[in-house]
Formats: structure tokens, C-alpha cells, sequence
């Protein structure tokens, strides 16, 4: 599969077709891929508990080794690389610290050509959102073994965060080109979804699904199915995508979180309210949190609207203790609730550290929170550089436009944001009509 030019969709879409006939924090990576123990000593163990999603038995096989060989420098390797993808399944933070050890111990007894260690620590930074120390471990890594695919998804990852997309899809193109798999597949449907096209997007997740084998990989596949049909307002789709997973993977959490968006979409109130409990209760990082928030907001629950934001910000400040940089979810929270001053402070940060379309188009809602429409329209258009279909990016740059007096864009971007999905946020979709009824009238 050729990513191609900045947009050759079309010849891209051909030469996926013709390769289908014959598998997270903030990029749609894929699953984690641990390094294996080396040496006669290897047994099965370890390697076949990753490949059955075991993390915690992955864990402790290679625990069990490193009592055995504790300077088998391959195997810290492993363990600080499956710590860190246990910190993605369980939303716990408190792994990281226990990836940066194993990792560095790595380091400590093979500082010279360690490829896997300096992966693993690039994983690490970008799972703590430090997308350039990210970056430039995965660069040591590539200069080590240029024949690396996971460090090139690592290497993709980082440079899609800091802006620099042409690069980011040379390197998920290199990927693609050494490891076609879920983990690359998935990526390249990012890359194109990012870019507003949609179809290859598809295909691009279609065919990692068709690849995996393993019931998470699967899952995994049917949920990113699942968020392009919500994203395009597709209910119906988005609904059987997420069902699907979890007839693949009922572990999969995050697929309990696209069935309480669709619920509430329907006007199943109750339903999604008792599915966003059982979410926050399994995964309680900030994205579910202030999704499960900004629902009982927007049914008039103000005190337990009230209690989920205070969870949201004591689970900000448990990430930012192990590291983890959540400035672009702090100011769009932020931002949402009125505190624009503390939304800009937060969004400047996110900005300055990864200037993403993502990073610009929080920066742009910030500064219009705080009364900056002017400034914050010129970052609604950074957000809007690549052609991606978002109906937040619309909204939010239709209503600065709304603002600044400019109604007919104002119309224009509310619109598209309402053509896109509909439903895209159960407290701003409803504004977006209302503001583009008042615009209409006049």
C-alpha cells in the first residue's frame, strides 16, 4: 500500500484494493509490539502470552526470566515496552514509571546499539505526550536498525503530533513497505481520515481487520471502524461496528464508550448514563470522564455534572505526576467550562510542544473562551489545513466566525459541522443549531 503524495487518494485507493484481494492517549497506533527475549534460553512463554493479549502474563513471564538472567538486556526491553502498552489497556499511569525503569536498565547493560531499548523509551515519551523526546529516541533507534517497523510506527506517531505530516507520512509509508500488518493498516486509515478522506480511511481498517488473528486486534479494528461511521454521523454503523467488538473482545473498553454516545444520540438517556458509569468505573482517563460529564451537563445534572469534572481534574493531576503532558485536554476542558485564561495558558503549552491541527484547533477555542476571536480565528484555520472532516473543528471555527461578525462563514463552517455528525457532542451540537438558527433569521 502506497500513502503517495500529499493527495493521491485515489491512486492510493487503487493499490489498496488491489493488495485487500490478495491491526493509544492521541494516534490510532495499533497494538503494542514487545520485544522477545534472545538466546537458547528463550522458551515460549513470554511471547505467546503477548500474542494471546495476556499483558499481565506477559508481565510476569518475563519477570520470571529476569529473575533467571537479570542482565538479559532484551528482556528489560520487553518488560518496560509491555508496561507501557499495560498502561494503555488499564488507563493507569503508574506503569510508566515502571516502563522508564526496565527500560533504562536496558540501557545500563547494552548502552551501545540497543534499538529495542530506545523504541521502547520513544513508545514511552509518546505515551506521555513528549512527542519530541519521542522523535529523537526513535531516530537513535532507526539509526541503529534501519529495518524496523515498529520504531518507524513510533517515528510516524511523534511526527504526526509536532506538526510535521509530510515526514510522519514518509515514515508510516517505510512502515507499511516492511510490515504491511494491524499496526501499520490502522495508522495509514489515521493518516488519511486526517486528511478528510474517508474511503480509503475505510478501506485502510478493512484490511487490518482482515489480517488479524487475535480477538483484541479484531476489537480493535471494529472500534476505529465504528468512530469513522460516528464521526460521519453514521448511527446505524457506528452502533454495529461497536457491537461487533465486543463480541470479538468484551474487554475492550473503549467500545463501551462508542455504545454510550450512540445510546445518547438516540435519546436513550438512561441507557447511555448506566454505560458511561460502567466506562469510568473500567477506564477512567480524562477523555471519558469529561465525555460522561458533558452528557449529564447537557441533560440539566448540574451537581453530578459538577462531581465527574472534579474526578477529571484529580485524574489530569494523577497523569501530569507520572509524566504525562494532558495540557491539550486541559484546555479544551477548560475552555468548554469558561476558564479561558487558564484554557489559553494551557493551550499555548500544547501548541509550543506539538503543533498539531489537534493542538491548533484547541489553541483557536481557548482564545475565543477568552474573549480573543481575532487571534483564535487564525488558529481555527491552522486547524482546518489538512481538509479534515471534523464537526468540532467546524463548530468551533463557525462560532468564533459567529463572534467576529463574519455570518456567512459562520453559516458555512456550523453548517458543515452539522452536515458532518449531528450528534458530535451532546452539549455543542445543540448550540451549533441554535447559533445557526440565529443566523439563518437574520
Amino acid at each position: 500500500m502506497r500513502l503517495g503524495g500529499w493527495r493521491s487518494a485515489l491512486v492510493v485507493l487503487a493499490a489498496a484494493m488491489g493488495m485487500f484481494a490478495g491491526g493509544v492517549l492521541f494516534t490510532r497506533g495499533g497494538p503494542v509490539q514487545t520485544v522477545a527475549p534472545s538466546g537458547p534460553a528463550t522458551g515460549p512463554s513470554a511471547v505467546t502470552a503477548v500474542s494471546a493479549g495476556d499483558l499481565t502474563g506477559a508481565i510476569n513471564s518475563l519477570q520470571a526470566r529476569l529473575r533467571r538472567l537479570p542482565e538479559d538486556q532484551l528482556a528489560w526491553a520487553a518488560l518496560g515496552t509491555t508496561y507501557v502498552q499495560q498502561a494503555a489497556v488499564t488507563g493507569d499511569p503508574g506503569y510508566y514509571p515502571k516502563a522508564q525503569g526496565a527500560l533504562e536498565r536496558s540501557l545500563e547493560l547494552m548502552p551501545r546499539d540497543n534499538a529495542e531499548a530506545l523504541t521502547g523509551l520513544a513508545s514511552l515519551s509518546a505515551a506521555r505526550h513528549d512527542f519530541a523526546a519521542a522523535r529523537a529516541e526513535a531516530d537513535q533507534a532507526r539509526q541503529i536498525n534501519p529495518y524496523s517497523a515498529a520504531n518507524f510506527g513510533v517515528l510516524s506517531d511523534a511526527l504526526l503530533q509536532l506538526g510535521r505530516y509530510r515526514r510522519s507520512f514518509h515514515a508510516l509509508q517505510r512502515m507499511l513497505d516492511l510490515q504491511p500488518g494491524v499496526p501499520s493498516f490502522t495508522r495509514a486509515s489515521y493518516a488519511w481520515e486526517l486528511r478528510g478522506e474517508l474511503r480509503p480511511a475505510r478501506v485502510a481498517l478493512e484490511r487490518a481487520l482482515a489480517l488479524a488473528s487475535r480477538p483484541s486486534d479484531r476489537a480493535y479494528c471494529e472500534y476505529y471502524l465504528g468512530e469513522l461511521a460516528w464521526n460521519a454521523g453514521d448511527l446505524g454503523e457506528a452502533g454495529a461496528h461497536y457491537a461487533q467488538g465486543l463480541r470479538e473482545d468484551p474487554a475492550y473498553v473503549p467500545l463501551l464508550a462508542g455504545q454510550a454516545k450512540v445510546a445518547a444520540a438516540e435519546g436513550r438517556t438512561e441507557l447511555a448514563l448506566r454505560r458511561y458509569r460502567a466506562l469510568v468505573q473500567r477506564l477512567p482517563v480524562p477523555t471519558h470522564l469529561i465525555a460522561y460529564a458533558d452528557l449529564l451537563a447537557s441533560l440539566g445534572r448540574d451537581r453530578q455534572a459538577r462531581r465527574q469534572e472534579a474526578v477529571v481534574v484529580a485524574t489530569q493531576k494523577l497523569f501530569e505526576a507520572q509524566g504525562v503532558n494532558v495540557d491539550l485536554e486541559l484546555a479544551l476542558f477548560d475552555a468548554n467550562r469558561g476558564r479561558g485564561a487558564t484554557a489559553v495558558r494551557a493551550a499555548r503549552r500544547a501548541w509550543d510542544t506539538q503543533p498539531s491541527v489537534e493542538a491548533a484547533d484547541a489553541f483557536g477555542w481557548a482564545l475565543h473562551a477568552s474573549g480573543r476571536d481575532r487571534a483564535g480565528w487564525q488558529y481555527a484555520r491552522k486547524a482546518a489545513r489538512l481538509g479534515t472532516k471534523s464537526a468540532s473543528f467546524a463548530y468551533h471555527r463557525g462560532m468564533i466566525e459567529k463572534s467576529l461578525g463574519r455570518e456567512t462563514a459562520a453559516r458555512r463552517s456550523l453548517r458543515a459541522a452539522l452536515e458532518t455528525n449531528p450528534y458530535f457532542s451532546p452539549l455543542h451540537a445543540a448550540r451549533a443549531r441554535m447559533a445557526l438558527r440565529a443566523l439563518t433569521r437574520r
